[in-house]
Order: C-alpha cells, then structure tokens, then sequence
C-alpha cells in the first residue's frame, strides 16, 4: 500500500474522486482507502501546517504501515522561472522558521543538526520520469516550509537567498522528517499556485483547484509506472 498525503481539502479530494471503490476511513484524520492506478492507495487529508503533517505521518506508518508515500499539494514559487502550474518535485526540504541561530546553528538546522532533508530518491526520479512523459514542465529542486502562508516579496527573497529554495508551502520538510525517522520512504510534489508575494492570496485561491488536478493525475500517472516495485 502507498499513503498519499495531501493537507487542504481540495489537494485531497483530487486525489480521492481517481481511487476506485474509495471507502471511508474512521480515525482522526480524514482518509479514504481504495486503488489507485491498480494499487491500493490510502489518501489522508492533514489539514494545514508542520504539527499536523508530522502527527498524520507518524499515525499512518504506525496503524497502516505503507510501503512508501508521497505528499502532494501546491507551494508559492520562489523562483521567478516557476509560474502557476509548474510541478516541483523536491530533491530535499528545510524548515525556513526554525530559528536557534542564538546558539551558532544556521538557519533552519535543527538541534538535532539536521538542515536539508533529504526525499526518497527513488520515488523522487519515479515522479519526475511520469511528470515528463505526462509532458509536464517539471522542476527538481528544494522545498522550504514553514508554520507561515508566505505573502511577503522581501522575505520571499531571504529565503530564496538564504535556503536555495525554490517555493514555499507549510508542511512538507516536516513530513519528510517524520517519515525518515519511521524509516518510510517518502517524495513530496507541489504545483505552483503563486509567486509567495503580496499577490499570493488571491492567486492560491484560483489556482487552488487547477493545481490540485494536475497533481492528482501525476501521482495517478506514477503509480502506473509500478513505484511501489522500486522502493
């Protein structure tokens, strides 16, 4: 089985209207199980932020055990090359808040001493090979996430400068930490909606849905190329 994590309900609910035979599941979390692409796929909508992606993907390794999982969603692009509609698929993620810079650590590293964490490699180069036989424009790069919707042009910049980054969302390099430390391979996908800048709200909003489709059909798209076999 593959955990499809996605945090706003219409990331969710694009993926849930493609499984086949998607039955309800109780918990504390909204998720739906049923086959994706002929695999059996269970679709969890986080809602938003750090602690609720940590927390949704500590409870599905420990009850269901997937074999591997992928975030998908949509981010504000930090690269101007990247306008809505691009696919970014992360190579790693920092979280661009964590500050305890006071005690000689850089920017988002944690106590722990980790900074950039790493995606699953091999999920990562199964999504990009699906992206571009879909004929998607697609991006390999660095994701920054943060407790923050980041509408700011200034301290968009900073953190473009400051992690490398390539667009910012709100849960990803905090999944991508739980699922390392539970041993679950992970990859994480986000669709651009906007550029993280005073115009970000309005644009999330009409892309939301947009982009919410196109990242479905790549996930659906990648699970055909038989991901699972990989990990």
């Amino acid at each position: 089985m593959i955990a499809l994590f996605a945090a706003e309900g219409a990331e969710a609910q694009a993926l849930v209207e493609r499984l086949v035979e998607p039955k309800r599941i109780e918990g504390p979390w909204v998720a739906h199980r049923g086959r994706l692409a002929g695999v059996e796929a269970l679709v969890v909508e986080t809602g938003v932020g750090k602690a609720a992606a940590a927390a949704a993907v500590g409870y599905v390794a420990a009850r269901f055990a997937p074999e591997g999982a992928i975030w998908g969603g949509v981010a504000g692009a930090l690269d101007p090359a990247l306008e809505p509609g691009s696919v970014l698929i992360a190579r790693d993620a920092v979280q661009w808040d964590v500050d305890i810079t006071a005690f000689g650590r850089a920017p988002g590293e944690l106590a722990t001493g980790e900074r950039f964490v790493q995606a699953d490699p091999e999920l990562t180069a199964r999504l990009e090979e699906a992206a571009r036989a879909l004929g998607i424009k697609v991006r390999v790069g660095r994701v920054a996430s943060a407790d923050a919707f980041l509408a700011d042009p200034a301290r968009a910049r900073w953190v473009r400068e400051a992690f490398a980054a390539d667009a910012v969302e709100m849960e990803g390099a905090a999944a991508l930490w739980a699922a390392r430390r539970l041993r679950l391979p992970m990859a994480l996908v986000r669709v651009v909606t906007d550029g993280a800048d005073d115009s970000a709200p309005g644009s999330f909003e009409r892309f939301l849905e947009e982009a919410s489709t196109r990242m479905a059909r790549l996930l659906e798209a990648t699970l055909r190329r038989g991901v699972l076999e990989r990990v």
